[in-house]
């Protein structure tokens, strides 16, 4: 009888390798800043080959893990030469994903994320429909309330941010109004999420406060009316032909025995 050496780990070594290699390469195509967790790679492998394979690339430190089953490609503080803390905003998206839960923020972390505080929270409030432990980042922690359905209809809008922001700022609004509202036009008109911001809020007025309804309809109607002036500056600068040019094209275009009419 020949005795085989064949072993089902060697079967699994080349899978396994280009597995964990694949895996490597999509973390790398993206900014650091993201944050993995197994589900991402879910179209790689199995689930139990696609955890194994993060198990060796934090052993090879080529990822880091934040905590359980979340990962992020570590990266270096170039001042203190010291690892970097992972974005918070980075992490609850990937809580999300990993969960399938709702998150929102708390009213002061979200004026912060929009500048519209200088405060700098210790923790991170949010609130969810899942129950979760705390997870510290650096001098950052992040704590988890759970929250019935009705304070989770802003969770994964565009526009969650504004909505908590005003929450937090409304004792504020009378006295601060003129610096809070230029600061939320600004966010309003964001190149990038400005439109879908806006969007969102007209769309979500009716679930809103009555207090916070007024506010909202008049930060859309500033919105509107400046996107306007810049319609206009935009218009008023395209040059429109003289007179005499479009005699001139006319006369070109119009059939052989009818240019002297």
């Amino acid at each position: 009888m020949i005795q085989s050496s064949f072993k089902y780990g060697d079967f699994m070594r080349g899978p396994g390798l280009h597995l964990k290699s694949a895996i490597l390469d999509r973390i790398t195509s993206h900014s650091p800043s993201r944050i993995w967790t197994a589900v991402d790679f879910m179209d790689l492998g199995p689930r139990g080959a696609v955890d194994l394979a993060l198990y060796r690339l934090v052993a090879s430190k080529d990822i880091r893990r934040i905590t359980r089953g979340l990962y992020d490609r570590p990266t270096t503080n170039q001042l203190t030469a010291k690892p970097t803390y992972p974005d918070y905003r980075s992490v609850i998206d990937a809580l999300s994903r990993r969960d399938q839960v709702r998150m929102v923020v708390d009213g002061i972390t979200a004026a912060n994320d929009l500048g519209l505080t200088d405060a700098v929270p210790a923790r991170a409030v949010v609130l969810t429909d899942a129950r979760l432990q705390p997870i510290k980042l650096g001098n950052l922690t992040i704590q988890f309330q759970h929250a019935a359905p009705s304070r989770l209809y802003w969770a994964g809008h565009p526009a969650m941010r504004v909505v908590q922001a005003l929450y937090w700022l409304r004792d504020m609004l009378p006295r601060d109004k003129d610096r809070i509202f230029k600061r939320l036009m600004t966010v309003l008109h964001d190149p990038q999420h400005g439109k879908a911001i806006r969007d969102d809020l007209r769309d979500g007025l009716p679930t809103l406060p009555e207090w916070m309804q007024a506010i909202v309809r008049d930060l859309l109607r500033k919105a509107n009316g400046s996107a306007q002036i810049q319609n206009d500056d935009l218009s008023g600068q395209i040059k429109m032909p003289s007179l005499p040019d479009v005699k001139r094209r006319a006369t070109k275009l119009a059939p052989k025995g009818m240019e002297k009419r």
